[in-house]
């Protein structure tokens, strides 16, 4: 039997039913139960169940859309002798009651069209008032960060001013990273700093401060009855909110400039302007000081995921070897930088990757592979960047094809990348470590030797060896 979404007694009125037995059972001289379809006791007349149980009783099934929804038992009282053997009353009485119930099963099958398009109904007004109040949450607030969106900060705004809540300062930031996180950590970090700078922003605030976020990377704020040494206090605490953010490796930075508009007689306009060319300069100041590959590698050495030494002393056998090889001096330069920079992208990769001394499992391996390609997004941020890029994103691929992250092999990759992969690995075998001594040189450069026509380019490592046997001859 297929499931129903209603039964006997949400379609039926009980009292009715009830009262509609007792008087059909007084006149027919019969009593009458109605039980459920597993056999459970719904309504009965008072006599029906001191009936002699060996006596035969009536099943008249009440059916609705073809599925049987309860029986009504009918048996002979024993007021009403002469009907236990008048077949023929039996048949009238049972015809008289398939009408009934008939007719019952047609009034409960409207009455249960008519509930479930009540019912119906209310949950389609339910499910409108629902979205009429999100549509109307979205209307005020910004789903990310919890904020004002412009729209209804915008209204605010203007409602200060008609209510003339002066003086009014008003604060126009901008966050100047945010780029840099979603091509360094992936959009989902970009989406947790903004997330982490309204909160900070609305931490800060009093209670009648306006914070909004107008899209993007832009907030503004707006304090009514505030002068503007009141923005600018408020402003030094999210620039030093941001000197202590947590949770990302880059700290944030964010760009403010404020203005008060002290009276109806200034433009709401002109105040704005103001604000907006004030945070723009403060913003170039800003860039103008920051120095993405100082920062990177600063927080990449204080982090011990590389050693300033290791790197300088990489660069300086770089630039030996491209003087040896004859290289032009611009192909020397654009090694000794990618030298440099080639592993900033591990600033992307959980520190427990990076330091972990064992093998790695399939998952980690993953984590630290990626940082090629993190390391050509961020190349693009230096000057040097976009003539490095490609060497950066090929500087751990191998001749062999089992490199990463696009298994190049042979002269499909980069003579610069090649050269700087084979120098940059024979470095750290023999380079003495943190924690823990180098391998011996003759061991290492066996090694190298052969390595060639696998890991490295063989007429490279042949050149490369001829290079450390006059160079850095072995003692």
């Amino acid at each position: 039997m297929r499931e129903i979404d209603y039964d006997f007694r949400n379609i039926l009125d009980q009292e009715k039913v009830q009262h509609l037995m007792d008087v059909v059972g007084l006149t027919l001289g019969v009593e009458i139960a109605v039980v459920s379809v597993d056999g459970a006791p719904i309504a009965a007349t008072d006599g029906f169940y001191s009936l002699d149980s060996s006596v035969e009783q009536m099943e008249i099934r009440m059916v609705i859309d073809k599925i049987h929804l309860a029986s009504f038992l009918v048996g002979f009282s024993s007021d009403q002798p002469e009907l236990h053997n008048d077949r023929e009353r039996q048949k009238q009485i049972r015809k008289m009651l398939e009408l009934l119930i008939e007719h019952l099963s047609r009034l409960g099958w409207e009455n249960y069209k008519q509930k479930k398009e009540l019912t119906e109904r209310k949950q389609l007004e339910e499910g409108l008032q629902k979205e009429k109040a999100q549509l109307e949450h979205n209307r005020k607030y910004d789903a990310l960060t919890g904020l004002f969106s412009r729209y209804y900060f915008e209204e605010k705004l203007e409602e200060l001013c008609q209510k003339e809540c002066y003086p009014i300062s008003i604060i126009y930031a901008d966050m100047n990273n945010l780029k840099l996180m979603n091509d360094i950590f992936g959009h989902h970090h970009g989406d947790l700093i903004l997330e982490k700078m309204g909160k900070l922003m609305s931490g800060e605030a009093k209670p009648s401060y306006i914070i909004g976020r107008l899209g993007g990377d832009e907030f503004n704020i707006v304090i009514p009855y505030a002068k503007e040494t009141e923005a600018e206090e408020y402003c030094k605490r999210i620039e030093q909110g941001c000197r202590s953010f947590e949770g990302s490796m880059l700290l944030p930075s964010i760009a403010m400039g404020w203005r008060t508009m002290e009276s109806s007689n200034e433009k709401l306009k002109d105040v704005i302007r103001q604000a907006d060319k004030m945070m723009y300069i403060t913003k170039a100041r800003i860039k103008q000081n920051w120095k993405i590959e100082r920062d990177i590698l600063e927080i990449l050495y204080k982090k011990k995921y590389l050693f300033r030494e290791d790197i300088e002393t990489l660069a300086d056998r770089i630039r030996k070897f491209a003087e040896y090889m004859h290289l032009e001096e611009e192909k020397t330069r654009l090694l000794m930088f990618s030298a440099k920079i080639q592993d900033i992208g591990l600033i992307a990769v959980p520190e427990a990757v990076v330091k972990k001394s064992d093998g790695w499992t399939p998952e980690e391996r993953a984590e630290m592979e990626k940082h090629t390609e993190i390391g050509y997004r961020l190349a693009k941020y230096y000057e040097e960047g976009l003539s490095a890029m490609k060497i950066i994103l090929q500087s751990h691929e191998r001749w062999d094809g089992l490199g990463y992250p696009n298994h190049l092999k042979g002269n499909e990759i980069l003579y610069e990348a090649k050269v700087l992969y084979m120098v940059t690995t024979y470095s750290c075998w023999i380079d003495r470590k943190q924690d823990r001594k180098g391998m011996d040189i003759k061991k290492a450069r066996e090694l190298l030797k052969n390595e060639a026509g696998r890991q490295f380019d063989p007429v490279l490592t042949e050149q490369f060896l001829c290079y450390l046997e006059k160079e850095e001859p072995i003692e």
